[in-house]
Order: structure tokens, then sequence, then C-alpha cells
């Protein structure tokens, strides 16, 4: 494998960057990303995160962590959760601005460089999210997004936006499909995918809710911001390549966390304004949706996780 471990260039304190990728059983795509990471001039180190990896990538990571002295690995032991996998590496970040990257994304020269600028213009943006795409260029759904409510879910849900495609209380959740942006716009939300933020403001928002184990993590942190007086912008004209299920993980346990997340999350914020009962139904139906979705994939799922568990006792 060849890395790339340029010198990092003199920058200014606020034009630093630490950068926090948490890793879990990702795919061959982990090291193109690394090493899109190592080449952005303005980082100044790079924190991995593992929670759960195989024997032969965890033995090349802790080389490339010998070898390379930006980077600092983290070994969790166990899967704490991608939430509270961000928060341990940014407690050891020492620069003034973070950036937390998926391990299945790849940066353009430049990119943290064009962000940082965008933080330059617009002093009130305290989250900034970048233009995610497919690999042949499309936009991807989750980059851009309303703030999800028990209703705005529905919609998405339903598609009742194209129903009433001109009434704001259909707004879909999801904006990729509406006018392409190539400009920094403030938005309601951006995709932790890829995200920058200065460690003050993360500090003083508390971090990711480590209790969002998997999903939402990125919404929530977005609704904290704006109830914090600071802003959410996407940067538009930053392409992130995102190279969508390169983890080896089993649907019943995304969707296991993703239902769990999603009750939590709405509990959270909307209880104010929902009734106690919809909130409660609605975590009904999302659980009995789990159910249906782990008879059809806990044939495939369980063996699986039988052979991981069975690998890490031999280890």
């Amino acid at each position: 494998m060849t890395t790339l471990n340029p010198a990092p260039s003199i920058t200014a304190p606020d034009r630093r960057l630490s950068a926090i990728i948490v890793i879990y059983y990702t795919g061959p795509v982990l090291w193109l990303c690394i090493n899109s990471v190592l080449a952005q001039p303005e980082l100044i180190e790079l924190v991995l995160v593992v929670n759960g990896s195989d024997m032969e990538t965890m033995r090349r990571l802790r080389e490339l962590a010998i070898q390379q002295p930006r980077i600092h690995l983290i070994e969790s032991g166990r899967n704490i959760g991608f939430a509270a996998g961000c928060n341990r590496g940014a407690s050891i970040a020492t620069a003034d601005r973070l950036a937390f990257i998926n391990p299945d994304c790849v940066l353009d020269p430049g990119t943290f460089g064009a962000v940082l600028d965008v933080f330059e213009d617009h002093p009130q943006a305290w989250l900034i999210g970048g233009r995610l795409q497919h690999p042949d260029g499309r936009e991807q759904r989750g980059g851009r997004r309303e703030i999800l409510s028990p209703w705005r879910a529905f919609v998405e849900l339903t598609r009742l936006d194209r129903v009433f495609p001109h009434h704001p209380y259909f707004t879909r959740l999801h904006s990729h499909e509406d006018e392409p942006v190539s400009e920094p716009v403030e938005v309601p939300t951006v995709s932790g995918a890829f995200m920058m933020i200065s460690r003050a403001h993360y500090e003083r928002l508390g971090g990711m809710d480590d209790n969002l184990f998997l999903h939402f993590d990125d919404a929530d942190l977005c609704i904290r911001v704006r109830q914090q007086g600071g802003q959410v912008w996407y940067a538009g004209h930053v392409p992130i390549t995102h190279y969508l299920s390169t983890s080896d993980v089993s649907r019943t346990f995304i969707e296991w966390h993703k239902t769990r997340s999603t009750s939590y999350y709405f509990v959270k914020h909307f209880q104010k304004s929902y009734p106690r009962w919809t909130l409660s139904g609605i975590s009904v139906l999302l659980w009995l949706r789990f159910a249906l979705v782990a008879l059809r994939y806990l044939p495939t799922d369980l063996p699986q996780a039988v052979r991981r568990w069975l690998v890490h006792r031999r280890g």
C-alpha cells in the first residue's frame, strides 16, 4: 500500500485541522479515505477510532500509525457507537478546527481549505457540510436536509410532496432533488458523513449525543447548533465522494440501532410539540417494522455474527 505523507504547510492556528474517522469493519475504500485526508495541507493530525476491524486491517492500521507521525490510533476494544467514537477522537484532538469524516469518503485536494474559507466568510457558521456525491458525480441523498420531525418523516415516507408540490407543510426531508447548489448556503441539516466545526463550538455543545449509537447524530447536532444561536451551512462547491455500504455490518444490526435512535431522537426534540401518545405510537410502529426486517435478514446475519465472534475468540 502506498500512502501519502506530505509535510504540513505552515498555516494560521484557526486554519489547522484535526480530522477524526470512526472505523467499523470498513472495506478497502478506507485506505483511499486516509490518503485523501493526509494530503490536505491544513491537517495537523488524523485520529482513527477503531470500533471494530478484521485482524489484517488492524495490523495495517498499526503499521501506518508507526509510519505516519500525524496519525493517532485509538482502539476502542468494542463498538462504542459512532457518536461516542467521534467524541473520543475529539477529546484528544488539538487543532482549533475538527473535521469528522466517514471512512468511506474520499476528499478532493483543497477540500479543507475551501470549507475553511466558508468559515471565514460566514462567522455565524458553526457547522459546515460538503456536497456528498456518488463516484459518478451525482449528488447523494442526505447531504442537505430539512429538520427531521415526525411529520416530515411521514411526508418523506409517503412522498406527499408530489401531491402538494408547492405547499410548505409538505416539504420533503431531503433536498438533493431540488435545484443544484454550487455555492455555500445556510441549511437546516447537513450529513455527518463529512462535517467541520470549531473545537470550541463542539465543546460548548457537549459533543455528539452518545445515546445516538448509530444514525441521527448529525440531525441532533444540527438542531442543537441552531438552538445555541449558531448556523449550519452547506458547501455546495465542495464535493465529497461518498462510497456507500462499504462496511461489513449486518442489516439487522443497522436496523436495530436505527430504530432505537429514531425513537430516542423524536422524544428528545419533539415531546413538547407532539402529544406523548403520538410519539409512543410512532415508536411502536418503528419496532414493528424492525421485527419484519429482522425476520427477513436474521437467517443470513446470524451466521455472520457467529463467525465474527469465533474469529475474535481465536484472536
